[in-house]
């Protein structure tokens, strides 16, 4: 469910923040200006200053996630195959995905694990099975896997023994888009200033211009429509937290009414829980989560499995959500 509502806001965000305030601008009257004909230079400088910086940041941004991330995430499997937490996980499913390669079976496995309080949880996982004959990821088979117990890491888990190779071929191609992006943005700037400057220089520039207007809706937009999607979904952002050092148990649903926010044509819904914590004491939370209408029976159960934190009882997350 929350890959779903990742990939929507991705959508949603880069169609407001590029096609359409550039349709909005170059079909309207744009432009406001002046006496001396333009915008006042000490703004449009200003502006065109603001522009340049918003998308060096989202430039800088794309090359740490496309082309620096990748390193990260191979010295981070190298550190957990030596410091992990090591658990051993039973495989619950384990369906093969399409060939990943010559003598390679690409499957994508579901597992249950004690987390570091004792609590079972599941992950899914994706592998690719170097000795298919041996039947290593059948169901019913157990898996070493190595576990950052900091939850820092990204990736906060591992399989034991796995080895680290990075694709040439796909961070050469991440890397030609992030120079074409570049092109692309450069190419805009020039194509602007010969369209409108109409011998003033900047001074065309305002706020809603699209050189302006697009960089700070991506970057105000990713931060923001993130912490949305955390707050209608009903994850909080400390999910992993909960998910390895969290209780799991039955809360009873005292009531859930629908909060009137709709998200796709999905409500929203309060829940007010109450549970018991392992030493008896009586506890009670509020959460919102979006509820698919066809799920909405969830609403009349009686409880509900959640997990919460032992050292502070009122961080709690339906057991669901960090399950998915």
């Amino acid at each position: 469910m929350k890959g779903f509502w990742n990939y929507f806001w991705i959508i949603y965000t880069l169609f407001f923040a590029i096609p359409f305030p550039m349709l909005i601008y170059y079909n309207t009257e744009y432009g406001i200006i002046d006496e001396d004909g333009g915008t006042r230079p000490w703004l449009a400088l200003t502006l065109l200053a603001l522009s340049a910086a918003l998308w060096l940041m989202l430039i800088q941004r794309w090359f740490s996630r496309w082309i620096v991330l990748p390193f990260i995430m191979r010295r981070n499997i190298v550190r957990l195959l030596k410091e992990g937490v090591r658990k051993d996980a039973r495989i619950i499913t384990s369906k093969i995905l399409p060939a990943a390669g010559k003598d390679v079976v690409s499957r994508e496995i579901v597992c249950s694990l004690p987390n570091f309080v004792g609590t079972e949880v599941t992950e899914k996982l994706e592998v690719n099975d170097t000795k298919p004959e041996l039947n290593r990821y059948d169901e019913g088979k157990t898996i070493p896997l190595l576990i950052d117990d900091k939850l820092k890491a990204v990736p906060h888990l591992t399989l034991d023994g796995v080895t680290v190779e990075m694709r040439a071929g796909r961070l050469t191609m991440l890397l030609l888009a992030w120079l074409l992006i570049i092109a692309a943005i450069a190419g805009y700037y020039v194509y602007s200033y010969q369209l409108e400057n109409h011998g003033r220089g900047w001074r065309f520039l305002e706020f809603y211009h699209p050189l302006v207007l697009c960089p700070f809706i991506v970057l105000v937009g990713g931060f923001s429509f993130g912490k949305l999607i955390n707050l209608f979904i009903g994850t909080p952002g400390n999910g992993l937290q909960l998910k390895y050092y969290g209780i799991r148990t039955d809360a009873q649903i005292v009531s859930a009414e629908q909060t009137g926010t709709y998200i796709n044509e999905q409500p929203q819904v309060r829940f007010e829980l109450r549970y018991q914590d392992t030493t008896g004491k009586t506890h009670t939370a509020s959460l919102k989560k979006i509820v698919p209408l066809l799920d909405l029976n969830m609403t009349r159960q009686e409880s509900i499995p959640v997990f919460y934190l032992k050292e502070d009882p009122q961080q709690v997350v339906f057991a669901s959500d960090i399950e998915e």
